[in-house]
């Protein structure tokens, strides 16, 4: 690999549908039939059409490598997906992988790829960053607000 590239992070291609319910807390598993490394620690999600853009990124504290029936079983409520469109994703296949995502943060605003140095069409599958892009992105993330409420007595 590329000594500028990241060893643990990678942008993953999503559908937006998945990519909003990553970021909004509603899917914490990313399913995977085979090519995307088990090693990865963050994901930075790129929403395919019509979205077209980098919105955040997500932790991954684990990847699960087992059988399609076991992987449902085990994390099919997690996905975010119906059993029929699971079904059809994994139809042939006899092994998956089963990420499990942690902490989403969103983009204060989404990065298209004109901006992006590390690749400039969208990943097929998936892409290591640059390091110093990582960095760069790391710095886009959406501050949480917190407000407290102050009660009159």
């Amino acid at each position: 690999m590329d000594k500028n590239k990241t060893k643990h992070v990678i942008v993953l291609s999503i559908n937006p549908v998945y990519a909003h319910a990553i970021l909004l807390g509603q899917k914490t598993v990313e399913f995977r039939r085979n090519g995307v490394p088990s090693t990865i620690k963050k994901i930075v999600i790129y929403s395919t059409k019509p979205d077209q853009k980098l919105l955040g990124y997500c932790d991954v504290t684990n990847c699960i490598i087992d059988t399609p029936e076991k992987l449902w079983q085990d994390y099919g409520k997690y996905g975010y997906v119906s059993h029929y469109d699971f079904l059809h994703y994994y139809k042939g296949y006899k092994v998956g992988k089963c990420y499990i995502l942690e902490n989403p943060r969103s983009f204060k605003l989404p990065v298209s790829l004109e901006r992006c140095k590390t690749f400039s069409t969208a990943p097929q599958s998936f892409a290591y960053l640059d390091k110093s892009e990582w960095r760069n992105l790391r710095r886009k993330i959406r501050k949480e607000v917190k407000f407290t409420l102050i009660l009159e007595k």
